[in-house]
């Protein structure tokens, strides 16, 4: 078991991440449950440390900042990612969360795509080389070819491209055409898919079957559309 696939659970009094094991287990992570910081900090003498971790924002009590950057002290090069996941707090809440460095946020009720992306986006939020805000999705997108057309669910989404979910992905280079129901109407742009992961052939482990795709020659009035999209739902996973 890769650091890369165990998630650490900081969970509070309330015991209310342990229902997240199985979930997690169906994404192919194992979890690491700790109830205070004194357990917290045992995950990192495992021989697989974990790199990520969820946190329900009572965790650690007044001391939370001081509580996570402990951890990160531990964690191999400093590199341990946050997710704060719960009810939606108050105010008060999160300002003391932002306070303690915790940026990312899966306010329930959530859907496993959205708990698989929060994951890798803390995993990957250094260095990642994408200078376009990305955010989870629902979207039920229409992919026209030379054959019928057929729907996908648009796994994450940004104005530069989208992972499609699908059990029929197209080859690596393949030029295709979607269309993305977005609540300001339906855009239609071109793509070029970028990488695609099949059974048999999974290029991307943290991710479902499908295609990543890079949109080309895209009118500017539809990327605005896009990158409106993105930037509003972008704050319901932010602290």
């Amino acid at each position: 078991m890769a650091k890369d696939r165990s998630v650490l659970l900081l969970d509070g009094p309330s015991g209310r991440l342990a229902g997240l094991r199985d979930r997690l287990s169906g994404l192919g992570l194992s979890a690491i449950l700790a109830k205070d910081p004194a357990e917290a900090a045992q995950a990192f003498e495992k021989r697989w440390p974990p790199g990520v971790a969820l946190l329900v924002p009572e965790f650690a009590g007044a001391a939370l900042r001081e509580a996570l950057a402990s951890l990160v002290e531990k964690a191999p090069e400093r590199n341990l990612g946050f997710v704060v996941t719960g009810p939606a707090p108050d105010a008060q809440t999160r300002a003391r969360l932002r306070g303690a460095g915790v940026r990312l946020a899966l306010w329930e009720p959530f859907d496993d795509g959205a708990l698989r992306f929060q994951l890798n986006r803390a995993r990957h939020r250094k260095g990642d080389g994408r200078y376009e805000m990305r955010i989870p999705t629902t979207l039920l997108a229409r992919i026209i070819t030379q054959d019928r057309p057929r729907d996908a669910i648009i796994y994450n989404l940004s104005a530069r491209g989208a992972f499609l979910e699908t059990p029929r992905a197209h080859l690596r280079g393949a030029q295709i055409e979607i269309e993305i129901p977005l609540p300001s109407g339906v855009v239609r742009v071109n793509a070029r898919v970028r990488f695609h992961n099949v059974a048999g052939n999974l290029q991307r482990t943290n991710l479902p079957f499908g295609m990543g795709i890079e949109f080309t020659g895209v009118p500017r009035d539809a990327t605005d559309a896009i990158r409106v999209y993105v930037e509003e739902r972008s704050k319901a996973f932010e602290v």
